[in-house]
């Protein structure tokens, strides 16, 4: 449930912290989007701990070398149960949350909709084919 603030700010909340310690194989088939410059993954919160975030994980390639990671979950409106992030299924060149239509570049950039914050990113660090998320 989103409220007013009465204090006059327009500040949204922000989202709830989470771990993220993700390490994944870019060999394996599940992520073969991600063989290709732009290609977009998603990754489920995992294990009892939830590690990966609030709402999982979206992996970009940027290039062979250079990988972006940013949580799923919307920097606007975060507490609201259908404030989820995903690739946009029609064009798949950007980022849509369909809740609240905020929409963001595959940098993580705001270009659209009510949200004012890019979405939260995490550390990518490439070691072979070892790709290692955290936060």
């Amino acid at each position: 449930m989103a409220s007013c603030s009465s204090g006059g700010s327009n500040a949204e909340p922000l989202i709830p912290y989470a771990p993220v310690n993700l390490v994944i194989d870019l060999t394996n088939q599940q992520y073969r989007a991600l063989r290709f410059d732009n290609g977009v993954v998603t990754l489920p919160v995992q294990g009892p701990a939830g590690t990966g975030g609030v709402k999982g994980v979206l992996v970009v390639r940027q290039n062979a070398s250079s990988y972006l990671a940013f949580e799923r979950n919307c920097p606007y409106h975060p507490y609201d149960a259908c404030s989820l992030v995903s690739l946009d299924r029609s064009s798949r060149l950007f980022l849509r949350d369909s809740c609240c239509d905020s929409r963001f570049s595959l940098a993580g950039q705001v270009i659209g909709g009510p949200a004012v914050r890019p979405l939260r990113a995490y550390a990518t660090s490439l070691q072979g084919t070892q790709l290692s998320i955290i936060n």
